[in-house]
Formats: C-alpha cells, sequence, structure tokens
C-alpha cells in the first residue's frame, strides 16, 4: 500500500517541480546575461583606454623621431642651465614643411596643440631637461581622444637619456699661398726612424760583412722568399744554430711573416740587444696551414713544416702585429721571448706591444694563447727563467702580463729610454709604410725588386736601373710609394766612370754604419733622390758599442781596430768605445767623385734629415761638418757634398744643437719632462734644443726659451700653462692635453718671424690698350706668427673638445704675442673672414695651401636603445 500511495504522490507532484525548475532557470539566465553585459561593458571601455594609451605612445615616439632629427641638424635651442626644461611642439606649416616651437612650461605647449589650425605631429609635445653639462633627459608627451567618448583623452609618454657632444670641424679652402721661414741657422731636429733594418738586409756591415767569403752563403740570416702561388712572401729564418744568431743591436724589423726554418736538434734566434723586434707580416696564403696544420690569417710568424723548434726572440722591446702560428717537437717553445739588454737586475722582463688582438696557436696545447691590443710587462724574474725564455704560444702567458695603462708614469715603460720606434714606422695614415730593402731577393707581384745592392751588400754595378756610365735620363716607376733603406758593406770600386742612382718615391734611407770611413774613389758618382732622404753615416767618435763573438768567428764588430781578444761568448756581450777618427766621414779620394742628395725624379723640393753629426772631407782637404737635423731650403737641384755650395750651405746651420736631457738644460730626465728643472735653466736664448721627451709628462709652468725649440714629444704632454718662445718652434707628439683650468700650452715665435713671411698671392686678369689681356700677380703679406708640426698631433682643449693638427706649417695672421693652442677660444676665433693658413710644405712658390676656419659641430644623438 505504502509502495503504491508513494508513487501515485511523485506522479502527482511532477508538474509542480517542472514551474519551480522553470522559475529557477530563468533567474540564472537572467543574472548570467547581466553579468556578460557588465563584462562586455566593462572590457569595452577598457579596450578604448588602451587604444588611447597605444595611440598616444605611437604618437610620441613620432614626435621623438622629430625631435631627434631636429638635435641632429643643429635646429633646437637646448636649455642653457641644469636643472631647467623647455617643451617643443613640432607641426607642418601651410607649405608642408616641418617647423617647431619652444615654450617654457608643458601648459602653453598644450594650449598651443589643442587650438592651433596647423597639424601637430603626433598630437604632442616634448620636454628636454638638462640634468648636467652634457646630459639631457627628453619626454614626448602625447594626447588622443579618438577612441575616448569623454574629453578628457588619455596620455602616453616616451623617455630617453643622451648626451650632447661637440667637435671642431675644419673647413678649407684652396688659397694660392707662399710661405718661407726666416733663414735660421740650425735645422729642426732630426725625427726619422733611426738605424732601422729591414728583415732581408742581408749584408749589414756590423754585423756580417767581413765574414760572409767564410760561412756557407746559403746560411745567409735573412733573406725574402717568394711565395706568390701560396699567397705572398715571407722571410725565411734560416738555421744558423747557436753559433751564429741572428744578432743585431739596432732594431730587427720584419715588415713580411717571419718563416722560422729551426731542425735538427737547434733553434734560431734573433736577437736585438737593448733594443726592440718587430714581426709586423699579415701573411694570409695556403703555406701557414701547410707547414703548421694551423688555419690562421693574418700572420706574422711560423715555422717551416720540419721545424722542430721556433725561434728565440731575444730583446727589450718586443712588437707583435699579427697572429702567430707553430707546430714544434712535443714540449718545446714556439717562440721563447727573452730578455736581452745591459740591465736585467733593473729591467727583469721584457715590454709587449700587440698592435691588435693577437691569437697564437700551437696544436701542441689544448686551446690557443690570446692576447689583447695593448702595452703589456712581462715578467722574467730570474736569469735561470731567462735562460730558457716564456713561451707566447702557452696559453698561460697572456696571465703572467701586467697591463701599462699610462706610458707616460709606467717605469717598465720608461727603463725603455726611447727604443719604442713602432710609430715611425707608420705613415700618415696609421699604415704600415711600405718598406723595401735595397737588396730584394723577391719582391710582390707585378713589381721590380729593389735592386740597389748585392747579396753580400756591394753596390749593383750591371743593371740600368741602378748603374750607368752617363748619367740617368729615365728611371723606373714602380718605387714610387716606397720607404727604402739601404746599408751598404762596402763602397764601390770602378775603373770607369759611374753613375749609381738611388731613389724612392716616398723615403730613401742611407746608412753606412762602420768604423772606417765612406770613402769615395775616382769617377764613382752616387745620387740619392727622394722626396725625404735620410742620411745616417756613423758610429760616431765616443760612442760606446756593444759587440758579440761566438766560439770561430767574431761576429758584429769585426775591423781590425776592434778588440780581438775577451770576446764575448753567446751568452753575453762585451762593450766598446768607438775611437776611429774616419768612423763618421764621408771622404772624397779624387775630385771626379762626387755624393749627392737631390729631389725626386722630375721634382724641385726635398727634405733632408741627418740623423747623426758626421764630417766631409774633399779631395783638396777641405772639411766642414754637417749637422744633425732636418733641412727643408735646400737648393732645387740638390747638393753635392764635395762642393763649396754645400760647404757654405751646412756652415750657415751650423749653430749647435743642444739635447734638453743634458746637465745644463736638464729639461728631461730619463726620457720624461722634467718639471722640477731650475727656473734658471729654462732660458737658453742662446741656443737651439733639440727638447725630446720619449714618455711624455708635464711641462712645467715657466717659459721655455731657446733660439729654436724643437720638441718631440711621446705619449701625453700636459700643458700646465707653459710657453715655448723661440724664433722658430717645431712639435711633434702623440697628445697634448690641455683639459681642465691652467692647463695651455702658450707659442711666441713672433720675434723670428715679424717680417712678412706669409703672401696671399691672388692673379687678375688685365686688358691692356691694345685689346690683350695679361695675368697679373699681387702679393699681400701677412703679419703673424708661424707653428711647424712635424707629425700629427692630437689636442685635448681646455673645454674637453679635441682638435687634430696634421703635419706641416700652420701661419696665424696678426699673431704677435703669446697665443694659447690649448685653447678652445683660440681655435674657435678663425672664421671664414679670419682664416689661419697651412701648408705641408713651404719655401716655393707652388706650395699647395689652404686658408681654414672652424665650426663647432655636434655629434649626432640616437635615442634607439635608451628608451625608460
Amino acid at each position: 500500500m505504502k509502495k503504491f500511495t508513494t508513487k501515485k504522490r511523485k506522479i502527482n507532484s511532477k508538474k509542480g517541480f517542472s514551474m519551480v525548475l522553470a522559475i529557477a532557470l530563468v533567474a540564472v539566465l537572467f543574472l548570467t546575461t547581466t553579468s556578460f553585459l557588465s563584462i562586455a561593458m566593462l572590457q569595452q571601455k577598457e579596450t578604448g583606454t588602451s587604444m588611447n594609451s597605444r595611440q598616444a605612445y605611437v604618437s610620441s615616439k613620432s614626435a621623438l623621431d622629430i625631435a631627434e632629427d631636429f638635435l641632429n641638424d643643429g635646429k633646437l635651442n637646448l636649455p642653457t642651465n641644469i636643472g631647467d626644461s623647455k617643451y617643443y611642439v613640432f607641426y607642418y606649416d601651410a607649405s608642408g614643411n616641418v617647423q617647431v616651437k619652444d615654450f617654457s612650461n608643458a601648459s602653453d605647449a598644450q594650449n598651443f596643440i589643442d587650438n592651433t589650425d596647423f597639424t601637430v605631429i603626433g598630437n604632442a609635445y616634448v620636454k628636454i631637461t638638462k640634468t648636467s653639462d652634457t646630459e639631457y633627459t627628453i619626454t614626448a608627451v602625447g594626447s588622443e581622444s579618438k577612441y575616448n567618448n569623454t574629453n578628457g583623452g588619455n596620455t602616453g609618454d616616451i623617455s630617453a637619456k643622451f648626451e650632447v657632444t661637440q667637435h671642431w670641424e675644419k673647413k678649407e679652402l684652396g688659397t694660392s699661398l707662399r710661405m718661407s721661414e726666416k733663414k735660421f741657422s740650425t735645422p729642426p731636429a732630426a725625427s726619422s726612424t733611426g738605424f732601422l733594418t729591414l728583415g732581408d738586409q742581408t749584408a749589414f756591415s756590423l754585423l756580417k760583412s767581413q765574414i760572409k767569403s767564410t760561412l756557407n752563403e746559403e746560411r745567409d740570416f735573412r733573406t725574402i722568399q717568394g711565395m706568390e702561388d701560396k699567397g705572398g712572401l715571407a722571410y725565411i729564418l734560416r738555421n744558423e744554430a747557436e753559433k751564429t744568431p741572428i744578432s743585431s743591436f739596432f732594431p730587427l724589423v720584419f715588415d713580411k711573416a717571419l718563416k722560422i726554418t729551426s731542425s735538427s736538434g737547434s733553434r734560431c734566434r734573433a736577437i736585438a740587444y737593448n733594443n726592440g723586434i718587430y714581426l709586423l707580416g699579415n701573411y694570409s696564403g695556403t703555406d701557414v696551414k701547410s707547414s703548421t696544420g694551423v688555419d690562421l690569417q693574418d700572420i706574422c710568424y711560423y715555422p717551416n713544416s720540419d721545424a722542430s723548434y721556433g725561434c728565440t726572440l731575444e730583446c727589450k722591446f718586443l712588437v707583435i702585429g699579427g697572429n702567430m702560428a707553430c707546430k714544434t717537437s712535443a714540449g718545446q717553445k714556439g717562440a721563447a721571448v727573452k730578455y736581452a739588454g745591459s740591465d736585467f737586475a733593473t729591467d727583469k722582463g721584457v715590454v709587449i706591444y700587440f698592435t691588435k688582438n693577437i691569437i697564437c696557436k700551437n696544436p701542441n696545447y689544448e686551446k690557443a694563447a690570446v692576447y689583447n691590443k695593448g702595452y703589456y710587462f712581462l715578467p722574467i724574474e730570474t736569469e735561470a727563467i731567462n735562460q730558457t725564455g716564456i713561451d707566447l704560444f702557452d696559453p698561460q702567458t697572456p696571465n703572467k702580463l701586467t697591463e701599462i695603462t699610462d706610458l707616460s708614469t709606467d717605469s717598465h715603460y720608461k727603463n725603455l729610454n726611447g727604443i719604442d720606434k713602432y710609430s715611425s714606422l707608420l705613415d700618415s695614415n696609421g699604415n704600415l709604410k711600405n718598406m723595401h730593402s735595397a737588396y730584394e731577393e723577391k719582391t710582390d707581384s707585378g713589381n721590380k725588386t729593389v735592386c740597389f745592392l748585392e747579396k753580400d751588400g756591394t753596390f749593383k754595378t750591371d743593371t740600368t736601373l741602378v748603374c750607368t756610365n752617363i748619367p740617368k735620363s729615365s728611371y723606373y716607376t714602380g718605387w714610387e710609394d716606397y720607404y727604402t733603406y739601404c746599408a751598404p758593406s762596402a763602397m764601390p770600386t770602378v775603373s770607369n766612370t759611374s753613375y749609381i742612382d738611388l731613389y724612392a718615391g716616398t723615403e730613401f734611407n742611407y746608412l753606412w754604419y762602420n768604423v772606417n770611413q765612406m770613402d769615395l774613389n775616382s769617377n764613382v758618382n752616387i745620387n740619392i733622390r727622394s722626396r725625404s732622404v735620410v742620411l745616417s753615416i756613423g758610429p760616431e767618435q765616443g760612442e760606446e758599442l756593444y759587440y758579440n763573438r761566438n766560439k770561430i768567428y767574431p761576429y758584429n764588430f769585426n775591423q781590425t781596430n776592434l778588440p780581438t781578444s775577451d770576446f764575448a761568448t753567446d751568452s753575453g756581450t762585451k762593450k766598446t768605445t768607438i775611437t776611429s777618427s774616419g768612423a763618421n766621414k764621408i771622404k772624397q779620394n779624387d775630385a771626379t767623385a762626387s755624393f749627392n742628395v737631390m729631389p725626386y725624379w722630375g721634382e724641385s723640393s726635398f727634405t733632408l734629415t741627418v740623423i747623426n753629426n758626421f764630417t766631409v772631407e774633399t779631395a783638396n782637404g777641405t772639411t766642414y761638418t754637417v749637422k744633425a737635423g732636418k733641412y727643408t731650403d735646400i737648393p732645387k737641384e740638390g747638393l753635392n757634398l764635395f762642393d763649396d755650395k754645400a760647404k757654405d750651405y751646412f756652415d750657415s746651420h751650423s749653430t749647435e744643437q743642444e739635447d734638453s736631457d743634458s746637465s745644463g738644460i736638464d729639461w728631461v730626465q730619463s726620457g720624461t719632462i722634467n718639471t722640477s728643472v731650475a727656473d734658471s735653466k729654462l732660458n737658453q736664448s742662446s741656443s737651439a734644443i733639440k727638447f725630446e721627451a720619449s714618455n711624455g709628462g708635464t711641462l712645467k709652468n715657466g717659459a721655455y726659451t731657446a733660439k729654436a725649440i724643437y720638441c718631440d714629444f711621446g705619449n701625453t704632454v700636459k700643458g700646465n700653462n707653459a710657453t715655448l718662445k723661440g724664433d722658430a718652434i717645431s712639435i711633434g707628439a702623440n697628445k697634448l692635453d690641455g683639459s681642465g683650468a691652467n692647463n695651455g700650452l702658450f707659442i711666441n715665435t713672433y720675434g723670428g718671424y715679424s717680417d712678412s713671411i706669409c703672401e696671399l698671392i691672388t692673379k687678375t686678369t688685365i686688358t691692356k690698350t691694345d685689346g690683350t689681356t695679361e695675368i697679373q700677380t699681387n702679393k699681400t703679406p701677412k703679419d703673424g706668427s708661424l707653428l711647424h708640426i712635424t707629425r700629427d698631433t692630437e689636442l685635448v682643449l681646455d673645454d674637453g673638445l679635441t682638435y687634430s693638427l696634421n703635419e706641416g706649417y700652420y701661419y696665424f695672421p696678426n699673431e704677435k704675442s703669446d697665443f694659447n693652442i690649448l685653447s678652445s677660444a683660440f681655435w674657435q676665433k678663425w672664421t671664414a673672414t679670419n682664416p689661419y693658413y697651412y701648408a705641408k710644405e713651404i719655401n716655393k712658390d707652388d706650395t699647395i695651401s689652404y686658408s681654414i676656419h672652424n665650426e663647432l659641430k655636434t655629434d649626432k644623438v640616437s635615442f634607439e636603445g635608451k628608451y625608460f
């Protein structure tokens, strides 16, 4: 009964339950619809806001881009004081050109945007605030209401930081100008590479001239090899073992890759005692990989495929200019660096300069040794370590180096005493000079080998390129840009008249370095032709020289008047003093002989640089001295040193030069400017001073005074408000630093140039009475001061800006007293209507010259990657 009753009740209640369920579903649906509608309405509002912000951001970015363009075009007036702000609006004018208005506050900028009829770029203004002397922040604020039904709008902003830096920019205008120096009695100081030898000069007279016939000819210690089929050229350093090392007391310079042939249990040695070894090659041919198994390019050093050892590099200073590769016998060093000098106890190591980032790779090591560009000190603490050397290929060697960050103060670099000649191996563009030896076994494809000397160092007498029996009328034009080094081992002896022409377009370096005088016998006529002729005739009497002897043969100094007993062994050295009066003399043994220095073919001027004083003796017994220095006013036909005209010329330039480090002057000590020099010694008004400071330093706050001052400063020199005063001033420096207060460098040359030495030349066409025309030349004198810059020099001015001076002569009109070359105001005053003048050369009418004025340019800024 109950079951039936219960079932009946369920059947009877179904209809009521459905009604309740329907009511509940309606309620749920109502609530859900309401919620969805609210969410949709909220999302619609948020979407509008987001779109407004995005649009405002894009608008701000477009305004910022325009601001960047205006900044780089110099069209924005920036805030002047730190903390000040300016507000800028960029818009298109009626012609469609972009214009800018600046305001002092954001409200005025926004009002302009809201009310102008012009199209505002991005509907945004740009705010720039000055935060320091050179730094600024920039913010672009955009306002957009396109997607917003309210009147308030939405703003988006984008900000960045930037720095404004400036530099001086020269504006050169070709000028017809003639400059001339006052005829001053002393030539400028010599500035040259000194006694440099190239890697293939096999017969350098104090190295091997008199033992050539004794040693096997195949053991020439240096020779250039042709590997055109393998991608270039290299010097082969032949295996002479321990008995005959490649020993020199001058720089060893290898401008091509150095290929080592050490084998059979012997090792090559390259020794530059108290001097530097320069490995500057950049071979990238196939021979490196086939010889070493190392796949590297830009190589300066590598061994032959059968080499068991590398080479020892024994020196005081080492320059590495390319990658190095080798594969030696297991456990053997690929390039062992050793100290070779007279003061191991003080130096205790070698200074190394890597001209760029360098890789040294030997498969015997798990990884390569990697060196970063820069100067470093490699300590060699004991003689025992120096006996074996330190391997450049060892990947642990870079960890032993100490970087030299300031050459002017570092004691290790100062101990080099000026032997760092790397900068003199570079041309004005910073590239390695196109250097060649007077004897070349091979040369680059397409060029003729330089062939002034035979393999043994004697002069060639069998080629129309060099030697003829009549004066030459033609020459080979392929050597136009050459720097050629010629170190003969003996002077020519000929029975017939002989004309020997030695020439190179850019520079010809002639070196006679022998304890015996340079004799020119009858009918020998030597002509040296170049735009720059460099003469080195030595050694000088009284000069101390080091020599070395092996167990069998004397090696370096083998002339008869040198000691023949108690020679040094390979592991040591001795020194002697030159006593021969003929050591630095050129002698004419017959009046038919001549020795001429001349301009290059077809030209009318050149520079003669004399490295050291030497004596000239003519056939009639007349003698005179050629002083060390640089001569720029030699007659256009040149000079025969045995002629009376040459004697008169050099006698008129005979005022004694004094070295700045001599005890009576004391301007320099150990290669560094002496700031403690007594004030009384600054006045050397009766002398010409060769002011050389290879380590740079700080000038003393005072007036350096002399007839002439010829400055050659290495590294950085601080002005310290010093004055250089003389009839002639020449300066060559890496950097002159005048940054900060009271750090100027004042020049005063007006006393030597008070007469007009600069003439501005103009040409006018004149119509004569007969109707014909002629060119009339007008010369307008310019009164002022002259400054000679001997090499490219960087100036850091008092406001931190930099200014570069190229090698040449600078004439400043109306400068009649001290003028500060490290003052930004000094360079700023030269305008288009008030220029200064510049010429690479002077003393001739056809000088290529310029009138120069300066403009202060703002360096470009960029906001990319600097947004915040």
